[in-house]
């Protein structure tokens, strides 16, 4: 099938309709765009077949999609025939594990870039689960605070959040295993482990953390 039409893949920075900063905010703004964000993650698929699983009309699905795909949320992953049609198939953007070295190698745009595809990814998930209840049944975890922590402070939450990805990794691989066994379905499980400088300099009242000062 000769290859016709939009390039395959996520869209060039410099021909997106939104900036990455804009992007990210607008891809969780409808429920339609979260719940369409959420079936890409799961593969690859065309707008009818988005529109089928959220039984939502098609023309307005794929005016959602279609403002996902031209503001870089989302890629195009290739086109189908159905019937005598030739239909856009798309997917979640696909990105690799950034190593620490990969991550200094990269451009200030560049790593911009990758951490919103990622903000969006968590955005998406938390967000499609929220609406659908997934949040307010146990077992839960949802944490949040911001400590104040000198470099080595920082050094050690950067090595002991890479060591618990590590373990929820081989958690995975455990379960896989003994679900190959038994038969069990198994539930697909949203985690998210996050640690970045604070985007104002402020220190928020909310949150887990506490100090001594709080405390009194």
């Amino acid at each position: 099938m000769n290859q016709q039409g939009p390039k395959l893949g996520r869209k060039p920075l410099n021909e997106r309709s939104r900036r990455p900063d804009d992007a990210v905010p607008f891809s969780v703004k409808h429920w339609i765009k979260i719940e369409a964000l959420a079936i890409f993650h799961e593969g690859e698929f065309s707008v009818s077949e988005v529109a089928l699983m959220i039984d939502e009309d098609v023309k307005i699905v794929h005016n959602h999609v279609s403002e996902l795909y031209k503001a870089g949320c989302i890629e195009l992953a290739g086109y189908k025939m159905v019937g005598n049609h030739r239909v856009a198939v798309y997917r979640a953007i696909v990105l690799p594990e950034i190593s620490d070295e990969i991550a200094q190698s990269m451009s200030t745009e560049e790593r911009h870039d990758v951490s919103g595809a990622i903000a969006q990814g968590i955005l998406a998930e938390t967000m499609c689960a929220y609406r659908n209840g997934k949040l307010d049944v146990d077992p839960v975890c949802l944490l949040w605070g911001a400590p104040t922590l000198d470099a080595l402070g920082q050094k050690e939450l950067h090595s002991l959040l890479l060591n618990t990805w590590n373990k929820v990794q081989k958690i995975h691989g455990k379960s896989a295993n003994r679900l190959a066994k038994s038969g069990e379905n198994g539930k697909t499980t949203v985690v998210g482990l996050l640690g970045f400088e604070r985007g104002r300099p402020g220190r928020p009242a909310g949150g887990y953390f506490k100090t001594e000062n709080d405390e009194r």
